[in-house]
């Protein structure tokens, strides 16, 4: 049986790296990225499964393209995108800068943007069950404080999933997201880290905890299988309840 080939942006901590280490339990074939060089995530996977590592930055249209590149010469072929690379720039609304907004749609939503064309561009007119999944976040749809530049970010990963499904159906690839809620990684350690923020975070989602890049992986492998060959367009939230909840409580009560 010929194993999957996939590509996973960001994926070298975080959940980039938990969804990358989810395919490599599936027995996938995997080429992971990130802007900074390899901190030991390559020598990590290798131990459960092939797996190359490219450098790139993904927030230039020119990094994207040399990604998808370099992935196809690593392994030969592609079947499964997983746009991940993302970041948070947000600051209080009256101090967020011009800088800080570009950066933020630079990465999260060009990035994917042009990391799919690339990828479909590159695949054979008769390639069959190509996937591309992207990274979004519950933020798409509920607002969150101090927040603006990345909820709208996320927003447009949202109608990215959708309006590329549509235009790549006719090639027979499948386009879908995952939507995390809060998630222990290095990008959000410092906030929860905070006082007792981890705690009243914990009392206010349902599942009583904050996520795991653990708890990720699955979903991401599960949208580029064959089990999930009719589904085109969604985005998948794995945010313990939190987009369930009508509204946030006084949990000291």
């Amino acid at each position: 049986m010929t194993k999957q080939c996939v590509c996973v942006t960001g994926s070298t901590q975080g959940i980039g790296y938990g969804v990358a280490e989810a395919f490599a339990r599936a027995g996938a074939r995997l080429v992971i990225n990130s802007h900074l060089p390899d901190d030991g995530a390559v020598r990590r996977l290798a131990a459960l499964t092939e797996t190359h590592f490219v450098q790139a930055d993904l927030s230039t249209v020119e990094g994207a393209r040399t990604l998808i590149d370099a992935s196809w010469e690593r392994l030969g072929r592609l079947d499964t995108l997983v746009c991940n690379a993302g970041t948070f720039r947000d600051t209080d609304f009256t101090d967020l800068s011009e800088d800080a907004v570009d950066a933020t749609f630079d990465l999260n939503v060009k990035g994917p943007m042009f990391c799919a064309q690339r990828f479909a561009s590159r695949l054979p007119q008769d390639h069959r069950g190509a996937s591309i999944v992207l990274t979004g976040s519950t933020n798409s749809m509920a607002a969150e404080m101090s927040s603006v530049a990345y909820d709208a970010s996320k927003g447009a990963v949202l109608m990215l999933v959708r309006s590329l499904a549509v235009n790549l159906a006719a090639r027979g690839i499948r386009v879908n997201g995952i939507g995390p809620g809060i998630v222990d990684t290095p990008l959000t350690r410092p906030g929860l880290d905070r006082g007792n923020a981890r705690q009243v975070v914990n009392r206010q989602i349902p599942l009583g905890r904050i996520g795991l890049p653990d708890d990720i992986g699955g979903a991401a492998v599960f949208l580029a299988s064959d089990a999930a060959r009719y589904i085109t367009g969604q985005m998948l939230y794995i945010d313990g309840g939190i987009l369930a909840l009508q509204m946030n409580r006084d949990v000291s009560e």
